[in-house]
């Protein structure tokens, strides 16, 4: 029996090792899209007040002119968003470690966000490849998720080490600029776009027979209002402002009663329940498909540079958003 359990130890460590041995010792390419969280941290680090941070997903990496921001009101600003599959409470636990009194930090995430529990996915895993010290940020929330995904992590980066391939011409680490703005896809024309049959096999009933391809909730989980509120409170105590904007959205062609009524029902939400300032409105942040680049979540250059204006004519009415000024 003790020879047995010797033995169970040894193949047990093994298979830990290999695991693990592949996932964060494997060489990494340099391109990789993640890894320009690497470059986003060290914008946190060194970019001086006054600042706006703003934190969402990838519909904000493609979707923001930062610069055009800056120009508008004279705020220097990082741009945080990177991936959906991080959640909304990575989001919030990332930012903490490099906040300071007299911040603005500004969430935009997707609609998406607001029907779960803001728990992330086996990107959690990922980012922890390229930033392994911040896993000390995780909230308990995201800890089983990371245990969970570690299978797939593995997967993944065996079948690269298998199967090497190059990130594509818009999803690269040097795509980013120096506000953290993906700007590689701006140039190119629109490949193949990920539409309703590219997610029916997530959410076949109401891909297929309403032609959307989100999901777009009319109230914010109650689990996600608690977590929101709670970094609302960590900002305040600290001298942070905060806000809550909108994501672009893609207009529902055959469904445009319905998208709007439910925006205007989680917009309402949102004011009834979060406790952070909002700005601008669900409304002016539809867009029809041409604005769009490879899916719903990014915007081309045409999409991009008209929801930054109206991200702009929205901030100019709230008096701190409007014109930078040293506190």
């Amino acid at each position: 029996m003790k020879k047995f359990f010797i033995n169970a130890s040894i193949f047990g460590f093994l298979i830990i090792f290999s695991l693990f041995g592949v996932i964060y010792l494997a060489p990494m390419d340099q391109e990789r899209y993640l890894l320009a969280l690497v470059d986003k941290h060290r914008l946190l680090e060194t970019t001086p007040q006054p600042r706006i941070i703003f934190a969402g997903d990838s519909s904000l990496a493609y979707g923001l002119d930062s610069g055009m921001v800056k120009r508008a009101t004279g705020y220097n600003i990082v741009n945080m968003g990177l991936h959906g599959g991080l959640g909304l409470i990575y989001s919030m636990d990332e930012l903490k470690p490099y906040l300071k009194k007299h911040d603005i930090v500004v969430f935009i995430p997707d609609y998406t966000h607001y029907a779960g529990s803001g728990v992330g996915d086996n990107t959690l895993v990922e980012v922890t490849i390229v930033l392994p010290w911040i896993i000390r940020y995780y909230s308990c929330e995201n800890i089983r998720p990371f245990i969970t995904s570690i299978p797939l992590t593995f997967q993944r980066r065996l079948r690269g080490l298998l199967f090497p391939s190059k990130e594509d011409a818009a999803h690269r680490r040097s795509n980013f600029n120096q506000y953290g703005d993906n700007v590689g896809h701006l140039s190119l024309p629109q490949p193949k776009f990920k539409d309703v049959e590219s997610v029916a096999r997530f959410i076949p009933g109401m891909a297929s027979q309403e032609n959307v391809t989100r999901i777009l909730p009319e109230r914010v989980n109650d689990e996600l209002v608690t977590r929101m509120n709670q970094f609302a409170a960590y900002c305040a105590a600290r001298g942070i402002d905060l806000y809550l904007s909108f994501s672009p959205i893609m207009e529902w062609s055959r469904q445009r009663e319905k998208q709007a009524a439910a925006l205007n029902s989680l917009e309402k939400d949102l004011g009834n329940r979060i406790h952070m300032k909002i700005f601008g409105n669900s409304m002016e942040h539809i867009y029809p498909r041409d604005y769009f680049f490879d899916n719903e979540f990014h915007l081309n250059k045409k999409g991009r540079d008209i929801r930054t204006r109206r991200l702009i004519e929205a901030m100019k009415l709230d008096p701190l958003l409007s014109r930078a000024v040293k506190r």
